[in-house]
């Protein structure tokens, strides 16, 4: 296991509470090396969100973090492990345990106060991507905005859209249900978009199933690849099949892993940017990923993110493509 591979495993191990005093110790004399100052921002950017109901995957908010942790390492030489003066080890402790009430104050400062029912999501300048509290996540297309319960405490998961979003919604025994105007859109578990006019509603399914209901007793029931239009003045519903890719051309440059396997990102790497990817050790096609990519990342960096998470080292091979070789997640 490389460094960056070992910084990973005692960074979550640390995060869940499991790592042992040595991994804690070994852990906090890898964080002074300004070297991992990148692993760290995006661990931080993945593991914070957790515990916040739903957020924006701001790169600034993440830089925000580390740059507190830069300026909180204490500016003295780097000792052999066994001589680190025991405070040290302490304030690493404090430093590392402050991130969480860090990250959640520069959430609430973008949000609206608990006591709003609703948290309402300003329509964005530019694309932006959320993390939901259920682990679903919306592409919100400029200009569009939606509102929900931050908590999604009842017995289905309703949000209310205005513009263009892209969904994809993590499975839940609870149905997901999108507003747009008299228009509903339920699902449970699937990838779609919905662009939401001043008079007309357009939803695209690329994945899974979703049901559309015209809120006058009438529905349609779409695959993927298919796609309903709906007029607002008479609410007739109209279906035909699309290249659901093609349709929705504003998120191409954006990638997003919703717990799939390892075999489903590579094989849309693969398409996407016409390479071979090859797996050597079958074993580590059903490992789970979640990540999101929507800052122009090139192929080997989001290689680079794939085989950190589930414990894999790549090689770059002829013509531009990888070999991810490891024991995975298992």
């Amino acid at each position: 296991m490389g460094v960056s591979e070992r910084l990973t495993y005692l960074f979550y191990r640390y995060y869940e509470n499991t790592c042992t005093s040595s991994e804690k110790e070994e852990l906090f004399q890898l964080l002074q090396d300004p070297r991992h100052d990148e692993l760290l921002r995006s661990l931080i950017d993945e593991s914070w969100g957790k515990d916040i109901p739903s957020r924006l995957q701001d790169p600034e908010t993440a830089d925000k973090i580390l740059q507190y942790i830069i300026r909180q390492k204490p500016p003295v030489p780097i000792y052999p492990r066994r001589k680190l003066p025991f405070l040290k080890y302490a304030a690493a402790i404090i430093l590392l345990g402050s991130v969480s009430f860090l990250a959640w104050y520069l959430y609430t400062s973008h949000t609206t106060a608990p006591s709003q029912p609703l948290s309402k999501i300003p329509a964005p300048a530019a694309d932006q991507c959320l993390t939901l509290s259920d682990g679903s996540k919306v592409l919100l297309h400029k200009d569009a905005h939606i509102d929900f319960d931050p908590a999604f405490s009842g017995k289905t998961r309703e949000v209310t859209l205005t513009g263009e979003a892209y969904f994809d919604i993590r499975h839940d025994s609870r149905p997901f249900i999108v507003h747009t105007g008299p228009i509903t859109t339920t699902v449970l578990g699937t990838a779609f978009n919905i662009n939401a006019h001043e008079k007309a509603l357009t939803v695209t399914v690329l994945k899974g199933k979703v049901k559309v209901d015209n809120g006058s007793g009438a529905f349609s029931i779409l695959k993927r690849n298919e796609q309903v239009s709906v007029d607002f003045d008479n609410r007739q519903l109209k279906k035909i099949q699309v290249d659901a890719k093609e349709e929705i051309a504003w998120k191409k440059p954006y990638l997003l892993f919703n717990d799939v396997t390892i075999k489903e990102a590579v094989e849309e790497l693969r398409q996407r940017f016409r390479v071979t990817i090859v797996l050597t050790n079958p074993a580590v096609e059903n490992c789970h990923v979640t990540a999101s990519f929507t800052h122009g990342e090139s192929l080997e960096q989001i290689i680079k993110v794939l085989s950190k998470i589930n414990n894999m080292e790549y090689t770059p091979a002829a013509g531009g493509g990888f070999e991810l070789t490891g024991e995975g997640c298992n």
